[in-house]
């Protein structure tokens, strides 16, 4: 095998290489994309869940301080007719 031939054969196998390698680069490039796409939508999902949570605490203070006024109010429309004997 003369010197040439050796070096086009590098050269082939050097190609042949690069295109695998460019194959592979493809490969983890889509993988990548669809990974950023999954976070972007877990970002949104989870944006919506605190937003969510927010709420459900904010309607629950809600209720305790609905539920702390009626027991004052009752508690207020037992003793003060108690107290002024009415």
């Amino acid at each position: 095998m003369t010197e040439s031939e050796q070096l086009a054969e590098i050269k082939e196998l050097i190609e042949k290489n690069n295109r695998g390698l460019e194959e592979r680069f493809d490969h983890l490039e889509a993988k990548t994309d669809d990974i950023n796409e999954k976070l972007k939508e877990m970002d949104v999902r989870f944006r919506e869940f605190d937003i969510r949570i927010e709420t459900y605490q904010k309607a629950s203070q809600q209720v305790v301080n609905l539920a702390f006024s009626l027991i004052i109010a009752t508690a207020a429309a037992i003793v003060i007719p108690a107290v002024f004997g009415k």
